[in-house]
């Protein structure tokens, strides 16, 4: 399936309109003349040298200035940044051998929901819309809340997976509301649950490769486990309602074929076979089927990622919230990398990131990423922070993109190299200096990574216009001054490769 970017987006207006430009007067943004772009304006602090590469992020919450997707750079510099939508998972990953961007696409349930429907998208490196990923309610007999309009539905994937295999399949998750009989626990008997899945999918076919389902493995994962962490109160009593119980947030793929999975309540990470059993769980207060060593300690977790595997070792990664609606202000949130030794059955911790010198209880989302330098970057997802950390587990930078915990977020956010070649030309903006007898030109290109010089072309008309000026590109937006007063402008950018960027002819304005 195959939609416009612009199509695509407007999705999320099916059921809630999101602000352009949502009040918020507690946190700075950016704007531009040449540009309508108004990215965040990052607190970036840095205390030792980061790894290369863009930071990919995405904005929502009640308080943020816009819903949108950005890529910046370290000294606070736009890169690119989205149309409005409801997005989620953001970043860059490789499919059939060419780096493709990726992120959910759809509608976003706060909490006590925590979940949504929606596509995934892939764009190539010119921001073209290439795949959309689905599954909608006729081929998998979805159901959701009764307040939602199922007809305006056009998928039901959810945003907390959208992992590109080396396969070139796509591992994704889905919430499904659904019957359950919840007497065993404390609930009705006919009451109402969220059932978690997750798939492996064909990206160009939606075809389903793998197919598992939390509910459907009752008897290996008993909803009175979560109890404990999280309690069943009034949910469960209408569709409205549903107990939430697994909450699934993130898939990763063992050698062998087998998976990894997250559950945010159980406070675990389970294993789960081709046949689709639960081979081992990892409990983050218990152990499950694991010893914990005297340092191993986790919950509420999100983004379980394999890191390397060597005969019955594994060495996993977890962002490790420690806090949620139900837990929160007591242990700090950090990030883990450990070992899991499957023939003594031991669970160790090989390294934790965590800055003393600034607590951050994060209550949902984050993520962790081990970049190939040995850095780490942990994106804090209900705190707007992202943090990089050394081998060591130091501090190297903070970037942050909104005040508080809760008010703005980014479900994940990376590091990551991307090279743009945006097919839109160039944008620019001029105005006459009548004081300084000069023309003040304003030029940006929203998207684009190789240009290093613009090009100038000043004149009285259309069809006269002559270089007047050649200037190094600084930043999103460069500003430059030519000597006299010219009615009519344009811009090319000068770079490797490029072969669009030559922008419209536009009239300066009559001040600036």
């Amino acid at each position: 399936m195959k939609l416009s970017f612009v199509l695509a987006s407007s999705l999320t207006c099916f059921l809630q309109a999101l602000p352009a430009s949502a009040q918020n007067n507690t946190w700075p943004w950016q704007t531009y003349k040449s540009s309508s772009a108004e990215p965040p304006s990052l607190n970036i602090t840095k205390s030792g040298p980061t790894s290369p590469g863009y930071l990919f992020f995405d904005q929502n919450g009640e308080y943020a200035h816009n819903y949108s997707l950005f890529i910046m750079s370290d000294d606070n510099e736009l890169v690119w940044q989205s149309s409005i939508g409801d997005y989620g998972d953001f970043r860059t990953q490789t499919f059939e051998g060419k780096p493709v961007l990726t992120f959910f696409n759809g509608i976003s349930l706060g909490e006590p929901y925590g979940w949504g429907h929606g596509i995934i998208q892939l764009l190539d490196d010119s921001y073209t819309n290439i795949y959309n990923v689905s599954l909608t309610a006729e081929e998998e007999h979805f159901v959701t809340i009764p307040e939602l309009d199922p007809t305006l539905l056009v998928s039901y994937l959810d945003m907390h997976e959208a992992r590109i295999t080396a396969q070139n399949t796509i591992l994704v998750t889905a919430y499904n509301v659904t019957r359950h009989n919840l007497s065993s626990v404390g609930g009705p008997e006919d009451g109402w649950v969220t059932d978690c899945l997750f798939y492996e999918l064909d990206v160009k076919t939606n075809e389903i490769l793998f197919k598992w389902s939390a509910l459907g493995h009752v008897d290996q994962i008993p909803i009175s486990d979560v109890l404990q962490f999280y309690p069943i109160a009034e949910f469960g009593k209408n569709q409205s309602i549903p107990y939430g119980y697994f909450h699934i947030n993130s898939i990763d793929n063992f050698e062998d074929g087998s998976y990894l999975i997250s559950s945010r309540y159980y406070c675990s990470v389970f294993k789960i076979s081709k046949d689709g059993n639960v081979e081992w769980t990892l409990q983050g207060q218990t152990g499950g089927d694991f010893e914990l060593d005297d340092r191993l300690s986790f919950s509420y977790q999100h983004d379980a990622r394999i890191r390397h595997e060597a005969g019955t070792t594994v060495q996993i990664s977890i962002f490790d919230n420690a806090n949620s609606e139900i837990v929160s202000g007591i242990n700090q949130t950090k990030g883990i990398l450990m070992t899991v030794d499957t023939e003594k059955m031991k669970a160790t911790v090989d390294q934790e990131y965590v800055d003393p010198q600034d607590a951050i209880y994060a209550f949902s989302q984050g993520n962790l990423q081990q970049l190939d330098d040995g850095n780490v970057i942990m994106g804090y997802g209900s705190t707007p922070k992202i943090r990089e950390f050394n081998p060591n587990g130091s501090t190297v930078m903070t970037a942050q993109f909104g005040p508080g915990d809760g008010l703005i977020f980014s479900y994940r956010a990376y590091r990551l190299p991307w090279v743009g070649r945006p097919k839109s030309p160039p944008s620019v903006f001029a105005c006459l200096d009548k004081a300084g007898n000069g023309t003040q030109v304003y030029m940006s290109w929203l998207g684009a990574t190789e240009h290093q010089v613009w090009e100038v072309f000043a004149g009285a008309s259309n069809s006269s216009l002559a270089l007047a000026a050649r200037v190094g590109r600084t930043g999103f937006e460069t500003v430059t001054s030519i000597p006299g007063q010219y009615p009519f402008i344009r811009v090319e950018a000068q770079g490797l490769d490029i072969s669009t960027g030559v922008s419209p002819v536009v009239p300066s304005q009559s001040g600036c």
